[in-house]
């Protein structure tokens, strides 16, 4: 078995998002082999970071001399960093830091003489169907009519880095699909997981979505990392469930009963309609927006069939992403099903 060299010797790593939920993930795993540079907004140092040795580089991704001075010198960069919204009035912001930071990125990576560069993206920049239908990488893009700012952010900023391909820098994509695992708050508390236990959720969603537990995904982008070839993209999926049955699999784990019913599409589209009305007037201001309703009947389902070819990518259930996520959120609060 061989053994990482000694920390002196190791080469730079140059990480954007470290601090979010894959970063918790991935760090640790990067750290085996280099040493890291993580662009942070201050140099104190993160909770979840505290383990994980690293030099800060003050900034964020629309700092253009920030972006410098973490790719200089490194021999890997991996763009984890990006802006989640499904609100429109964050549309504007998420292009500038989902796509023009990036294209900033990808080019001070390529003028810096960065070996490889590891873009992050998502199966959001891919595509969707209206039935349940297995998609790959060779699907085109057509969230467009639907007006998603994360899902044209994300496919902008692959265009860019491929533009930046062109022009000679070795970049790869992995294109993870939606994640669960210890840390990821946005999918626990005050969210699916205890919504699901405390029986907020009156129906399920229609549609499907690939899912993955985080730790799977990270072993995928670090064979992408080390074996990718530059200018593909490798979608690191997990497994294709219904709304139904992602729903069944969080109460299984939780301990509790899922929702029997499933909202009927023509009654999410008239949702769609009323807050997309109230978020013109400006009254609204909740987690169900008009762009997650014009999601939520789709189906993201998507084969790994590349990423297992290529990089040896073993697509395994969420079900133990489900439970780290929970372990940890129950260990924090004491939760119990309402009445």
């Amino acid at each position: 078995m061989a053994h990482p060299p000694p920390a002196a010797d190791r080469p730079w790593c140059f990480v954007t998002g470290a601090t979010g939920f894959v970063g918790r993930h991935l760090l640790p795993r990067l750290a085996e082999q280099y040493r890291l540079r993580c662009l942070v907004r201050t140099p104190k140092p993160a909770p979840q970071l505290a383990r994980v040795p690293f030099a800060a580089v003050p900034g964020d991704l629309g700092d253009a001399a920030a972006l410098a001075a973490g790719v200089r010198g490194a021999e890997v960069v991996v763009h984890l960093g990006a802006l989640v919204s499904y609100q429109p009035r964050d549309r504007a912001a998420m292009f500038r830091i989902n796509a023009e930071a990036t294209a900033a990125l990808a080019s001070a990576a390529r003028l810096a003489g960065v070996r490889r560069f590891l873009h992050v993206s998502s199966i959001a920049a891919i595509a969707y169907r209206d039935r349940p239908e297995v998609l790959d990488e060779t699907a085109s893009y057509n969230f467009g009519p639907l007006r998603l700012g994360y899902h044209d952010s994300k496919h902008a900023a692959e265009r860019a880095v491929l533009a930046e391909v062109a022009r000679g820098l070795d970049a790869v994509i992995v294109n993870p699909p939606s994640m669960y695992g210890a840390g990821d708050r946005r999918k626990s508390d005050g969210s699916l997981l205890t919504a699901v236990l405390e029986g907020r959720l009156p129906a399920n969603p229609p549609g499907g979505l690939n899912v993955a537990d985080v730790a799977h995904v990270v072993d995928g982008m670090l064979a992408a990392l080390q074996r990718g070839r530059a200018g593909e993209r490798y979608i690191l999926g997990g497994e294709n469930l219904t709304g139904r049955e992602l729903l069944a699999r969080v109460a299984a784990v939780v301990g509790t009963t899922p929702p029997r019913w499933t909202l009927p599409g023509w009654l999410c589209r008239a949702a769609t309609r009323w807050v997309a009305l109230h978020e013109r007037w400006g009254r609204r201001d909740g987690p169900l927006t008009s762009e997650l309703l014009r999601l939520t009947p789709r189906y993201l389902w998507f084969c790994s069939g590349k990423a297992e070819r290529e990089l040896g990518h073993r697509p395994q259930p969420v079900t133990s992403g489900i439970a780290a996520a929970w372990q940890e959120l129950a260990t924090a609060a004491d939760f119990s099903p309402s009445a």
